[in-house]
């Protein structure tokens, strides 16, 4: 279990953030060759030195249902790996959420979840494990409302389709073409951030320079999680899309750094 005063401040800075990771997330479940265990491994291994890793339980079924439809369960259920591990990914995020009610988290997850509507799924998503973390905490009353922030390349069409008509969560997707564009956006979409009682960010690192997206440099990703912090320190982080494994562990790094500035 994540212990809270591990992870608290330390001179006015974030020691350490709560990280949600289980090493489940390195399993080789049937995905497309992009997807891969490459990945979480990759940033868990640059992240440890700021990271206090937890180990998030599996999502229970009851949770799932509040996002989607027994058959879009029962058709991900075939695969009893793929099952599991999206279950752990999407316990992942409640987990991150849970701990965002006290301060800042980022949940290292796979499989993504920002593709994945109330009855479909594709693009390397089974279940929506933003809008499933932010439906339990609404489900237990933590919390009224809720802004979702997706800065991946691209578009949070599952998220979307979940939320749409939900008056109590408002999702807001960033795209543009260039960088100075993209942060001026990302500042824009939180102009009422106090207004909510948690933000979550859907954080795809596709959107890197030498990545699909080809628009944010590395730093660029510190400039976006201290923004998204400072406007609201109840927020947490799960890892969407990035797929250019060189720099994937630094550009998470600096995203995390963004978070502890904004702690400063």
């Amino acid at each position: 279990m994540f212990d809270i005063g591990r992870a608290l401040w330390f001179k006015g800075v974030m020691k350490k953030i709560p990280v949600p990771y289980s090493e489940d997330f390195l399993t080789g479940y049937r995905t497309v060759d992009c997807e891969n265990p490459e990945r979480a491994w990759i940033i868990q291994s640059a992240i440890r030195e700021i990271a206090d890793f937890c180990e998030p339980s599996l999502c229970s079924r009851s949770d799932l249902l509040l996002c989607h439809t027994e058959s879009l369960i029962n058709s991900v259920e075939i695969d009893a790996e793929v099952y599991s591990v999206a279950r752990r990914a999407a316990g992942g995020a409640i987990m991150a959420a849970e701990i965002a009610l006290k301060q800042p988290s980022f949940a290292l997850i796979r499989p993504p979840g920002h593709h994945a509507g109330r009855n479909f799924n594709g693009g390397f998503c089974f279940f929506n494990n933003m809008a499933i973390a932010l439906y339990v905490l609404l489900s237990k009353g933590l919390i009224r409302n809720a802004l979702i922030i997706d800065i991946d390349l691209h578009y949070g069409n599952g998220t979307e389709d979940i939320v749409k008509d939900n008056p109590q969560i408002m999702f807001r997707n960033i795209h543009a073409f260039q960088r100075e564009e993209f942060l001026k956006k990302v500042e824009s979409a939180l102009s009422d951030a106090t207004s909510y009682d948690i933000i979550g960010c859907s954080a795809g690192f596709d959107t890197y320079v030498h990545d699909w997206g080809g628009i944010l440099l590395t730093d660029d990703y510190c400039e976006i999680a201290r923004m998204i912090t400072s406007a609201n320190p109840h927020t947490f982080t799960i890892l969407e899309g990035g797929y250019y494994i060189s720099d994937l562990g630094k550009n998470v790094v600096s995203y995390l750094k963004g978070i502890q500035e904004a702690c400063l």
